[in-house]
Parts: structure tokens; C-alpha cells; sequence
């Protein structure tokens, strides 16, 4: 299978890592260029249309976007998704993308076996995504990944001004990775713990109190984390602590 990924960026390279550790003919570039079997696109979805227009009819075209429908892929009929679900860093050497979930959709069977097949040479674990229920995985996807890291930055930052940067994820880092843990076992009905859970709006007032005479910022985000978490709360103790996350600081 000789492949070309149209992309160099951040997910362009991960991809072509992962093909040249799995021993895949493959050629990151630019622009479409040479005959291939597979022809990816790593490339920002306002482009997915344009660049996709460019490749010459013949090779299966898939894009990596978990968000853009299948149809931006026209005028090619062999065209598919594969979309790794996971967050992937610049200027690494290391295989990013090994055991993570890849969404599957495709055009027709036959390319979604390939698209499935593919994935599996390149480490990653597929799954079939149909194309009526997309974008809803890549808006989980940025839930539990991209705006997750909203509140922890803000942790760290409160930290920070605490004193204890230097430790801040020694100290924080348990607390997260057990919450996240729980979180997962628990499914949708997951709930947080503390102030919230509690009913202690003496503490959460206390608290954003706090942050308001640190940075406004903080406290906005302290207050947009604890209404998104209200409704997650057992309704009495919810009840209790609204009037706290709702007023203005």
C-alpha cells in the first residue's frame, strides 16, 4: 500500500511516523504529486474541498477531520475518515497516535475496510463511525481533551500564585488523573464531588471571593466551571449552591 499524506503539519507528521514505523510506503508533502494507493488529507477543513479537488481521480481519498462530512471529499466516490481520537503535540519523534481510537466512516464497505485496515497497521484502535451521528465523537473528543485543559490550566495558575508552581502537578496531578478515572467508570451519570456536591455555598461564595481579588479572570472560570457542573449535582444540594455560582462577583 503506498500512501501520501497531504498535510505536513502536526497530525500530517504523526501519521507518516506511524507509516514509516509500520514499514509503509509513505510520502508526507504538500501538494498531490506522485501515484499512491491512499491519498490522506491532513490538512485544516476550510481547505479539505479545494485540496481534495487537486487529486486526480483514481487513489482512495481520506481526511483525518472528525468534524467535516464525508461529501467535502467529492468528486472522489472511493473517499473515507479516519480520525484519530487523540490530542497530538508538534516536534515529537514518538508514536503519538499507538493504541488510540481511530473513527471510521466511509463511502462503502470495501473503504472502510481499508480505512479500518489502514488504521490497524498504523497502531490505532477502529471504529466505526456512520456518517448521520458525525461530528458528535470529535465534539467528545474536544470535551474531554481541548477544553479540558481550560480548568486545569486555571488550577496550576492558582497555584502559582499560591507559591507552589515548582509542585503544582505533583499536587495536582493524583487529584486529576483520579477524578478523570472516576469520572470515565462512571459514564454520563458521572458526578463531581466537593463544594458543589456538598450544598456548601458558604465555601463556593468564599472561594470566588477569593479569586475575584486575585485575577477576575480566574474567578470567571471558576464560575462558568460550577454552573456547567450544577445541573451534575443531587438537585437539593444544586439548589443550595446557585444562588452562590450565579451572582455576580
Amino acid at each position: 500500500m503506498k500512501i501520501t499524506v497531504i498535510g505536513p503539519g502536526r497530525a500530517g507528521t504523526a501519521i507518516s511516523q506511524h507509516a514509516a514505523a509500520a514499514g509503509l510506503a509513505c510520502v508526507l508533502t504538500r501538494s498531490y504529486d506522485l501515484e499512491c494507493d491512499v491519498v490522506l488529507l491532513a490538512v485544516p477543513d476550510r481547505v479539505i474541498a479545494a485540496v481534495a479537488a487537486e487529486v486526480p481521480l483514481g487513489p482512495a481519498v481520506g481526511m483525518l477531520s472528525g468534524a467535516a462530512p464525508l461529501a467535502l471529499l467529492h468528486p472522489h466516490s472511493r473517499r473515507f475518515v479516519l480520525h484519530p481520537m487523540q490530542t497530538i503535540q508538534p516536534n515529537r519523534s514518538d508514536l503519538q497516535l499507538l493504541g488510540c481510537a481511530a473513527g471510521i466512516t466511509a463511502s462503502d464497505a470495501e473503504l472502510a475496510a481499508l480505512a479500518a485496515d489502514l488504521a490497524c497497521r498504523l497502531g490505532m484502535r477502529p471504529v466505526d463511525v456512520p456518517e448521520e451521528v458525525r461530528p458528535l465523537p470529535h465534539i467528545a473528543c474536544v470535551l474531554a481533551s481541548n477544553l479540558l485543559v481550560a480548568p486545569l490550566a486555571a488550577a496550576l495558575a492558582v497555584l502559582e500564585r499560591a507559591g507552589l508552581g515548582p509542585d503544582a502537578a505533583e499536587l495536582l496531578g493524583p487529584l486529576a488523573e483520579r477524578a478523570v478515572a472516576n469520572a470515565l467508570a462512571a459514564g454520563p451519570l458521572a458526578a463531581p464531588t466537593g463544594p458543589l456536591a456538598r450544598g456548601d455555598r458558604t465555601t463556593i461564595e468564599q472561594h470566588r471571593a477569593t479569586l475575584a481579588r486575585l485575577d477576575p479572570a480566574l474567578a470567571e472560570v471558576y464560575r462558568l466551571l460550577s454552573s456547567a457542573a450544577l445541573p451534575l449535582v443531587d438537585p437539593a444540594a444544586a439548589a443550595a449552591c446557585a444562588p452562590a455560582v450565579a451572582a455576580s462577583a
